[in-house]
């Protein structure tokens, strides 16, 4: 009797040390037979680029992708240049639409320039950032919109941004 009760529970839930290699067999499975190219070439609109960016994604799984968005913006005798590695992955796709996440590092450098009477200053400064959002895409256009945690120096904040990109 308690073999068969034991029976009848296990076909029910997989057991807790099995769901690691679950989660690993759903984030690697096979990608489907439409698949698009590996490489996403995008413009952003705030996001981790600062208040715009240019960046360059590599699909290295089917769920999962690495990038790096970077930009350089001069306001007045400021220049600031920030760079911002990533891993992307995609948690729910249906059809074009997916819900994702991402997880990165950000580094920016920002300099003052000099002034007749004064030498000028710059800085660097680290941080990180975690992102969930959502995406449009066929097999050449992707649309994604996105809110995101900056994090660094002790302080964190939200922030948000907006990417358009295409895949040869």
């Amino acid at each position: 009797m308690v073999a068969e009760q034991r029976g009848a529970t296990s076909h029910r839930l997989p057991e807790m040390r099995s769901l690691p290699l679950l989660l690993l067999a759903a984030v690697t499975s096979t990608a489907s037979a439409d698949d698009e190219s590996p490489n996403l070439f995008y413009a952003q609109l705030l996001g981790t680029g600062g208040a715009y960016g240019v960046g360059y994604e590599r699909t290295v799984a089917p769920r999962l992708a690495l990038g790096v968005v970077g930009s350089y913006a001069v306001i007045r005798e400021q220049r600031i240049a920030t760079v911002s590695p990533y891993l992307h992955a995609t948690a729910l796709r249906r059809g074009h639409n997916a819900l994702f996440g991402e997880l990165g590092a950000v580094a920016t450098y920002s300099a003052l320039l000099p002034t007749m009477d004064w030498r000028g200053t710059s800085t660097t400064g680290f941080g990180g950032v975690a992102s969930i959002g959502w995406e449009h895409a066929n097999r050449h256009v992707v649309v994604r919109i996105a809110v995101s945690v900056l994090a660094g120096a002790g302080q964190a904040a939200p922030w948000g941004g907006v990417a358009v990109g295409a895949r040869p």
